[in-house]
């Protein structure tokens, strides 16, 4: 029994480093529902605020089999071609990560407008487009955004986190308390989003194009599209 107890003590706690608060969902849910009514009464200006990538953009995908799937090609298609795509889209949501946490600059234009408010225009874009039930596969099957969002809404209890107990620490003249909540709960909470981020990164190339592609063009396997995928133009 001890030793279920500890699992469940430590799963317990791996999940409340992956648990948003309730603050930073609730400006989430302002947000979405903002963009929401964004496209409901502006549907022109919401389509030329934001943009909405291989979700609702006509994308052209460049499918060639080799002669042979040799372990070179096997090397240069999914580590130096689709893993370099998704390393570099996970060094760039770090960036933002680090600015919006340490900074706070990049919190309104890249999260509360450009991912949460993006996020609930970009759902009323596809229902007007699609029909609900198929935008509706569209984005619970697009893990990738799902789990940016969730990034996102950690990375602002990261910020509050940081800042409150450094001011707290300031006008107590006192780092010791600072210190163990920088140990103990910022930085697990730093790199449960670096996971995240690199998770998101990962399938956001390794399933949501090929997930958006099928439900908005025609059906082609997993198998095949990745492993002929030569390249993607999205207009």
């Amino acid at each position: 029994m001890t030793r279920y107890e500890n699992l469940n003590k430590k799963a317990i706690n791996c999940l409340k480093h992956v648990t948003p608060s309730k603050y930073s969902f609730l400006i989430f849910i302002l947000f979405y529902v903002s963009g929401l009514i964004f496209v409901i009464l502006k549907p022109q200006y919401a389509a030329s605020s934001f943009y909405y990538g291989f979700f609702l953009g006509v994308m052209e995908v460049k499918i060639q089999f080799p002669d042979i799937f040799s372990l070179n090609y096997l090397l240069n298609q999914f580590i130096y071609y689709l893993g370099r795509i998704s390393f570099g889209i996970f060094l760039n949501n770090v960036t933002l990560m680090a600015l919006c946490i340490f900074t706070g600059i990049a919190i309104v234009p890249v999260m509360l407008t450009g991912l949460f408010a993006f996020s609930g225009s970009l759902t009323g874009m596809l229902v007007m487009k699609f029909g609900i039930f198929k935008a509706v596969l569209i984005l619970l099957g697009s893990f990738h955004l799902l789990l940016e969002i969730l990034a996102a809404l950690l990375s602002i209890d990261a910020f509050l986190k940081f800042y409150g107990s450094l001011a707290n620490a300031v006008l107590n003249h006192d780092f010791t308390v600072f210190k163990k909540d920088v140990r103990y709960e910022f930085l697990p909470l730093i790199l449960s989003i670096v996971i995240i981020l690199a998770v998101a990164a990962i399938l956001e190339v390794f399933w949501s194009t090929w997930w958006v592609y099928i439900l908005t063009n025609h059906y082609i396997s997993w198998h095949d599209f990745y492993f002929g995928v030569r390249c993607v133009f999205v207009y």
